[in-house]
């Protein structure tokens, strides 16, 4: 049904949820459940990009290596898979170590650069 007021298609539509808020629940709850899941499975079967090391997936991290958009994390749990899949193409899957290394090594190296520029 068509509605000519903004208003009155807003109150139906809140009518709607409210009538059937469980249902929306249930399955975004199982939609996050499968994200997480999907993630889970690209961690436990990829072994560290830099030290070869299988790990549990709770060990592995997802670094982001240029043109990082959003979290990993924020869009897991908005269930956004679209966006998801297009941010995991900008990611190495490294184990924690290691990616506080490559972290590390960063700030050092970005901290080399602005030394330099204000040297001179």
């Amino acid at each position: 049904m068509a509605y000519k007021n903004v208003e009155d298609r807003r109150a139906a539509s809140r009518r709607h949820y409210d009538a059937n808020k469980s249902q929306y629940l249930d399955r975004n709850k199982q939609y996050r459940q499968q994200i997480q899941s999907y993630v889970r499975e690209i961690k436990e079967e990829t072994p560290c990009t830099d030290c070869r090391f299988h790990y549990p997936y709770y060990v592995m991290d997802f670094d982001h290596l240029e043109g990082k958009e959003q979290e990993i994390s924020f869009l897991c749990a908005t269930g956004r898979i679209g966006a998801l899949k297009k941010e995991l193409v900008k990611c190495e899957v490294v184990c924690s170590n290691c990616h506080r290394a490559r972290t590390h090594k960063r700030l050092q190296a970005k901290d080399t650069i602005s030394a330099l520029s204000s040297a001179d």
